[in-house]
């Protein structure tokens, strides 16, 4: 699988050849592998720039950017609606970093990943925090401010440089048990003292919202990236479309007769290009299983309908002239 993602570090047009045809699993694993090199990359490699120090030549280093007269090192926030692709851009890019090593279970590294799971609390993400450092999972009664202590030393003890924390608007949530201000004070203080760590959070608008509602933390995470909706005519657009066609030509495939295939795909997944790059994979992948010769509308239709897409009325996959049927979904409500 690390080959798979090296090999993705390349250029579209360079797309490394699948396995042959009688492979069907290695040529699925290879169709799973593919990643989309886009304009999010460099933006947030942009954005690490402001958090992490980089070297003589202008190498990204896995060591935080410190404040001299404070000490307090920086964060940001990667923004975007669920289905996005925050967590896979984020963590292509850290994987191709030269010197970047996830930490995970004790191994040697100098970056944390964590993802936070929908009931999670700040005191077991300090537990999870731990036992990614080979601790070990803390015990129910020790304290929330017993935990961080802990944390704070291992972190510091591994010369851990950088925290990514996914799915960070799960410790923002109101509700029983939950205590939001102690979050984001804690989110802050990773930011402060002994221990200190550049900090990533990642998540969807709600994050944003609730970190902006405390100045003290919003001051420390005010570099954010916002992913943005895929534009008709854009370059990201354009990006998709060849990518579909390089993948459709490695595997032997044709594409449908249609120019404004990419375009139904991104219209039925709301501009998201992670969710369009999804789909445009199951819907190639339903034509490699079926053993098909190419890549048709009814495949992407069937696709739709089989992931929960409507079929009582209009569809993107339509058999209609694409622009024409735009009209008429933008009429129905779509």
């Amino acid at each position: 699988m690390k080959a798979m993602i090296e090999r993705d570090a390349q250029p579209a047009t360079a797309i490394a050849a699948p396995p042959a045809p009688p492979d069907l699993p290695g040529r699925i694993a290879w169709l799973d592998a593919r990643y989309l090199k886009n304009a999010r990359d460099a933006e947030f490699q942009e954005c690490l720039r402001d958090i992490l120090q980089v070297g003589p030549e202008g190498t990204l280093l896995p060591i935080a950017i410190r404040d001299p007269l404070n000490g307090e090192t920086r964060g940001m926030q990667v923004i975007g609606a669920s289905g996005d692709g925050k967590s896979v851009m984020i963590q292509r890019n850290l994987f191709a970093l030269p010197g970047f090593v996830k930490m995970n279970a004790g191994t040697a590294g100098n970056y944390l990943h964590i993802t936070v799971s929908p009931e999670a609390t700040i005191k077991s993400l300090a537990s999870d925090i731990a036992a990614a450092t080979g601790y070990g999972r803390l015990a129910e009664r020790t304290k929330t401010h017993e935990a961080w202590a802990i944390v704070r030393h291992r972190l510091k003890k591994f010369e851990i440089a950088m925290l990514w924390i996914d799915e960070a608007h799960h410790l923002l949530r109101g509700g029983a048990g939950r205590d939001v201000a102690g979050a984001l004070q804690t989110l802050k203080n990773l930011l402060q003292g002994e221990g200190a760590v550049a900090v990533i959070l990642s998540g969807v608008h709600h994050l944003e919202d609730r970190i902006a509602a405390d100045p003290e933390t919003f001051r420390r995470y005010r570099l954010c990236q916002r992913l943005q909706s895929l534009a008709a005519g854009g370059g990201d657009m354009q990006l998709l479309r060849r990518f579909i066609e390089k993948c459709c030509q490695k595997l032997d495939l044709s594409l449908p007769d249609d120019p404004s295939f990419a375009e139904r795909i991104v219209f039925s997944q709301a501009g998201g290009l992670g969710r369009s790059i999804i789909f445009a994979k199951m819907t190639i992948r339903r034509a490699l299983v079926n053993r098909k010769e190419g890549v048709s509308i009814e495949d992407a239709r069937r696709t739709w309908i089989l992931n929960g897409g409507e079929d009582n009325g209009p569809c993107p996959f339509d058999p209609m002239p694409w622009s024409d049927l735009r009209k008429l979904l933008a009429e129905s409500g779509w």
